[in-house]
């Protein structure tokens, strides 16, 4: 059943398995077996539609540009076996790092997320070159004052809105404006890349998700930041993205059933003390093997169904369920930060700086308290 709620808000764009485990929990399905293979299956498959549509959740959000670039380069395949290849990886190699981040999970501070977040938002800025600093800086702002205002208005999705406008509205739009149906191909699914270079960017994507999971404020996206500092190239990003994202939600698991602390919406929704260790390391692992087994045929067959799709019909009509979306989840309320989101999305495109400069819109939040 996890399974199969999963891959349903995997591939499809704009459902988030936070809002799809809601659901379920509302119709009295609330095991957390459920619930975790629910979130796992997530975390390999979001990349359908981040990569093939550019609808990004916030585990993907920096992803969404690396992945469309390889994508219209004919390498669609190659994509998804990075995201299944590089999750899979992750769980296997959070299980020698469970015994370390067992003693480090009580010992987490505030203070210590708040100096991290703070480094990192000088990493993002000062990387710019030139007047791209103050247009980089402008960008921060004006996210992370989105993002504070945004907070306070109590939506039931925040983050939906937010990162859909941000990261994943620009890349339609910009679509929209092809005259031709861009090369959806799907390729070599080979990842031409060395395999110790696939496995050690995979740990430290497992190593920047651990971090992830004790510092609250820390997401995938940010610490996927990180990583964007050390990968040079796509395929390197891609690897460390995916990999930060299923271990950050295993990791995030595992401090929630030793500390209590939760920190991510599907954990909230879980019975502390009802899985062990051993269980919840199986149960991944389980996981991982079978969506690594069917993600590829699965993804390979959207594809085939978005290739016999006129293009620019296809983004519009993307666009409309967005924004629909958007008004189901939250109203007027929700569209206003949807649009205001977008504006600031595009304006990053325009002042040609990074768009991880629009994580200030959790980051400004964190760093003034």
């Amino acid at each position: 059943m996890g399974i199969a709620g999963g891959t349903l808000s995997g591939i499809l764009p704009g459902i988030h398995v936070n809002t799809l485990a809601a659901l379920v929990s509302r119709l009295g399905v609330g095991d957390n077996l459920v619930l975790l293979a629910m979130g796992l299956t997530h975390t390999f498959l979001d990349v359908v539609p981040s990569a093939f549509l550019g609808v990004p959740d916030e585990g993907t959000a920096l992803g969404v540009l690396p992945a469309h670039r390889l994508v219209l380069d004919g390498r669609a395949m190659e994509v998804v076996r990075i995201a299944l290849w590089s999750s899979l990886l992750a769980i296997v190699m959070t299980v020698p790092l469970l015994p370390i981040y067992l003693r480090l999970a009580p010992l987490y501070r505030p203070s210590v997320g708040r100096l991290a977040v703070l480094f990192l938002a000088a990493m993002i800025i000062f990387t710019e070159t030139g007047m791209r600093k103050l247009h980089a800086l402008a960008i921060f702002l004006l996210s992370g004052i989105l993002g504070i205002l945004t907070f306070r208005l109590e939506l039931s999705q925040p983050f939906y809105h937010l990162f859909t406008g941000l990261f994943g509205i620009p890349v339609i739009l910009t679509s929209l404006h092809r005259r031709s149906h861009p090369p959806l191909e799907p390729g070599g699914a080979d990842v031409l890349m060395e395999g110790w270079r696939f496995g050690l960017f995979s740990l430290l994507g497992t190593v920047l998700g651990m971090a992830a999971s004790l510092v609250p404020a820390f997401t995938s996206s940010q610490a996927a930041l990180i990583g964007s500092f050390l990968s040079r190239d796509e395929r390197s990003f891609l690897t460390v993205v995916f990999s930060v994202n299923t271990a950050n939600f295993i990791f995030s698991l595992v401090n929630f059933f030793s500390t209590g602390r939760v920190r991510n919406g599907i954990v909230a929704l879980m019975h502390p003390h009802s899985v062990g260790l051993g269980t919840l390391v199986m149960a991944s692992l389980f996981v991982g093997l079978a969506v690594t087994l069917y993600g590829e045929p699965l993804a390979e067959a959207v594809l085939m169904l978005l290739r016999g799709i006129p293009y620019r019909p296809l983004n519009a009509a993307v666009l409309v369920f967005l924004v629909v979306l958007s008004l189901i989840f939250d109203g007027f309320s929700g569209l206003l930060v949807l649009l205001g989101a977008s504006l600031v999305g595009l304006l990053a495109v325009i002042l040609g700086v990074k768009r991880t400069n629009c994580m200030g819109v959790l980051m400004l939040g964190i760093i003034i308290g």
